[in-house]
This record gives structure tokens, sequence and C-alpha cells, in this order.
């Protein structure tokens, strides 16, 4: 009986030469986690602010040097162009600077109607079991300090504009129920020491 070297035999019952076929196989589901893991990671670290306001080429901001991150509001953009909320034309702003009342009539049934909607969106299950875990996490009830999203408004008003129209902006915000007013400025750098 004759001897024979294991290993694979063809059917002639010969060893196969020392040429082996592989396959290689890509793992792309672990890939994928990885690159997902990834985005997320660089999504959370690189996120500078929690609103990004879309700023328009005729509004030119004024510049300040004691500033804080805006929370996610309403915008009330007062240009040359007139006066707009959330992109939808309000008025004209030769009718709000000529106007004897600071009343602006579009402007505060569309304020309201935006603190509506607001509630009603509040008074939501899914709104609701939101603000009990957020709750939970914090231990503790909510803040009373803490004012709705939906009853604050971030004016973006053009450095040339006058006071006065601004004002009237600021005082028929307040009386359609808004409670707490920021500006949109640009941080000044800050200035070397002598």
């Amino acid at each position: 009986m004759a001897i024979y070297i294991p290993g694979k035999r063809n059917r002639h019952g010969r060893t196969q030469s020392a040429k082996r076929n592989a396959v290689a196989v890509l793992q792309l589901t672990a890939m994928v986690d990885m690159f997902t893991v990834l985005v997320v990671f660089l999504l959370q670290n690189y996120a500078t602010t929690n609103q990004i306001l879309p700023l328009e080429d005729s509004v030119a901001l004024p510049k300040a040097a004691s500033v804080k991150e805006l929370k996610p509001s309403n915008v009330i953009v007062v240009s040359e162009n007139g006066v707009r909320v959330n992109n939808s034309d309000i008025a004209n702003l030769d009718q709000v600077k000529n106007a004897e009342d600071w009343m602006i009539p579009g402007l505060r049934e569309k304020i309201e109607q935006l603190i509506k909607d607001g509630e009603e969106k509040k008074k939501t299950l899914g709104a609701q079991l939101r603000q009990a875990v957020s709750d939970a996490k914090q231990n503790s009830g909510p803040a009373e300090d803490e004012v709705d999203d939906f009853r604050k408004i971030t004016i973006q008003a053009d450095k040339a504009i006058d006071f006065l129209t601004v004002k009237k902006v600021m005082y028929t915000a307040t009386e359609a129920g808004v409670y707490e007013i920021n500006f949109a400025v640009i941080k000044r750098p800050d200035l070397p020491k002598n």
C-alpha cells in the first residue's frame, strides 16, 4: 500500500498544487456601523450653536462685544425691504416708520398665531412625553424662569434702521404675548489690551 501525503485530493487521487484559491469577504456591516458612529460623533462635537439663523444679504447686523448663544425662536427681520416674520412679509418699512400708532397690526396677528400654534403643539402627547423625560433627566420639575420657545423672538435689525421702528416692533411683540426678545448681532473680536 502506498503512503500518501495528507491534504486535499482531486478526483484522480492526486494532491492539488500549492496554490490556494482564497476568497476575501469584505465585512461591510462593520464598516457602515463604524462610519455611522463617526458621523454622529462629529455632528455632536462640532455643532457650534443650537440655532442657525439664515441671514439676508440686505441686513447688515450691528457688532457687539458681549454676546450669548441664541436659543431656538421665531425670527423677525427688520430691513430696508420691510418687516418679515419667519420669511413671510408683514409690512413695508415706510408704513411702519410713518405710522402714528406703535402697534403693527399684521405683526401682532402673525405673532399671536405663532404663539397659538405653539400652545397647541405643546398639548400633544408626544410633547408631554418629551417634557416628562427631560424633567426626569434633570431630577426636578420644569424651571419657573424657563420660557417656551414659541414665546421667544429674535430680532435681526439692520444697523441703518432707526430705533423708533425697532421699538415699534418690540412693543408689538410684547403686546402679542412674547416674553423674551433677543437681538441677532455679530460678535466683535476682542480688542487687544494696552
